[in-house]
């Protein structure tokens, strides 16, 4: 029997976010991806996709600092150490490749480490915009620098992107 996913969206300034869960937890979210259709499995079940929406929406207007929903990234035993490492980043704060590499007890897996931050399924939950190159500037994100920008602002105090639900 196939496992149930359900899914819900909504909007924000940084574009349409799509979460999808099952009774596991949360397993992918999109943000403003232009062209993304959830698949015809997943069934659209706004109350069972409450608890995520919710604490994205806190996050996105400022008023949630760290997230307890249960999370369920698909990934190899490695990419789950890394996001795992990920969800420890402080809100507003960042951390380098290297930094992630050493917290994990291996300092040559930088670019490893940042291979599996461009391929986290749960972006902003787990916090892969707070991860920054060898030199601590921004560096190439799936959805833009300026997405980067944005969250690291709201985390800074100094932006809401507060979402609205849609219906």
């Amino acid at each position: 029997m196939a496992v149930m996913m359900y899914y819900d969206v909504i909007d924000t300034v940084l574009g349409k976010i799509y979460l999808l869960a099952d009774s596991k937890g949360l397993r992918q979210l999109t943000v403003g991806s232009a062209g993304f259709c959830p698949d015809s499995s997943w069934e659209h079940d706004p109350d069972a996709m409450k608890p995520y929406t919710n604490q994205l929406t806190e996050y996105l207007s400022g008023k949630r600092q760290k997230f307890t929903i249960p999370l369920a990234p698909q990934g190899t035993p490695f990419q789950q150490q890394v996001w795992q490492t990920l969800t420890e980043i402080p809100f507003g704060e960042t951390f380098n490749y290297q930094q992630i590499a050493d917290k994990l007890g291996t300092s040559n897996a930088a670019p490893a480490i940042g291979i599996t931050r461009n391929v986290n399924p749960i972006p902003i939950i787990i916090p892969c915009h707070r991860v920054l190159n060898s030199n601590n500037s921004l560096c190439n994100y799936r959805y833009g620098q300026e997405v980067v920008s944005q969250l690291l602002a709201l985390e800074s105090g100094q932006l809401s992107l507060i979402p609205t639900i849609i219906k």
